[in-house]
């Protein structure tokens, strides 16, 4: 942890300020190993562990949310690589925003995994990066980008945050909310850090052309694959990607190369997202498709309950695409004359 961070922190309990009482720095000059973060008002402590202080309240958050982080940081060690695709990929969830968005703004991610979306912020040139998880998932993104400069991993759950109000200038979840039990909870909470100069972004699975999903795929993961050990999953999972992989590359190569198909040609099952994800080797679909079978929860949220967010939010007519036709991906920004710039210059990217 680097010691920057304190200003952005508060008690979780009372809302208090914090101190760091106790401090083991690092082989790096300023980064915190090992320590205490104390309020300033009420008894609480927070450790510093492993260079990440601790904010997930047991007795506070939601056991299924806390299974859920769990589950999924087992996910990232099975499949710890980086792709050099993710950038690409990052940028196809979040737009209208791109690498000169972020530029120099103070942004917050909620739900980092292994801290792949962390480095790309960091790169891009934001001035601060702070990348939330509710399971040790912390630990894996830390030790692969928590030393990098303005980079700060913290583990903590999104309905109970440890920052300031309105501290952020850009917030962003992908790929997060609809795994918690209220994604909608989640979403409002994540609102109260957004600046009144910022912004805020989220990607989630989409209900509408789900239907095998929602009512073939979720009740075997649900009753299942996620109580499943490693050991079984992990190559029942192989098998199922195997499938997809073939399915996926049968549709971009040859049914429809280049994004090209002879009009008399129907669309095959699935297919935007086929093509979307045979850019991919096998392993990253192997773990797209073991990330779908070991979730405890999934929800898949209709266009409306994503829009509703925003409205609860006093965030009228967000900008909202409907992702490779199975996922949203919705913007809003508070600063009146950007979102209408943005209206402006991605108007084609609305449903």
């Amino acid at each position: 942890m680097k010691p920057s961070a304190i200003r952005y922190f508060v008690c979780i309990s009372c809302g208090a300020d914090l101190k760091l009482e106790t401090a083991i720095e690092t082989e790096i000059e300023g980064e915190i190993d090992t320590g205490t973060l104390q309020c300033t008002k009420c008894s609480c402590k927070y450790p510093i562990v492993r260079g990440v202080p601790r904010f997930v309240d047991q007795n506070q958050s939601g056991v299924q949310d806390i299974n859920t982080g769990d589950k999924f940081a087992h996910a990232w060690k099975e499949f710890a690589r980086w792709d050099d695709r993710y950038k690409r990929q990052f940028f196809d969830w979040v737009e209208p925003v791109d690498e000169k968005y972020v530029f120099e703004k103070v942004v917050l991610e909620a739900g980092c995994g292994k801290g792949r979306h962390v480095k790309i912020m960091s790169e891009c040139g934001a001035s601060e990066v702070f990348a939330i998880d509710i399971g040790e998932a912390v630990d894996i993104a830390y030790q692969a980008v928590g030393k990098m400069r303005g980079v700060h991993i913290i583990q903590a759950d999104i309905k109970n945050l440890p920052f300031k109000p309105k501290s952020f200038d850009f917030v962003f979840s992908v790929g997060v909310l609809h795994h918690m039990e209220n994604p909608a909870a989640g979403f409002s909470q994540l609102t109260r850090f957004v600046k009144d100069t910022g912004s805020i972004c989220t990607w989630v699975y989409g209900r509408e052309n789900n239907w095998w999903l929602v009512y073939l795929v979720n009740p075997i993961r649900v009753a299942i694959t996620s109580h499943l050990s490693l050991i079984i999953l992990k190559p029942l999972a192989a098998i199922l990607a195997f499938l997809v992989y073939v399915w996926a590359k049968f549709q971009a190569n040859i049914w429809c190369p280049a994004q090209k198909k002879l009009p008399f040609m129907p669309n095959l099952f699935y297919q935007d997202y086929m093509i979307y994800i045979a850019r991919f080797d096998f392993s990253e679909i192997h773990h797209i498709t073991f990330d779908h079978l070991i979730a405890p929860v999934s929800h898949y949220v209709q266009k409306d309950e994503v829009v509703s967010w925003f409205r609860n939010a006093n965030m009228a007519d967000p900008i909202i695409r409907w992702h490779n036709k199975n996922s949203w991906s919705a913007f809003w920004s508070n600063q009146k004359k950007e979102m209408e710039q943005i209206r402006q210059n991605y108007s084609g990217l609305r449903q």
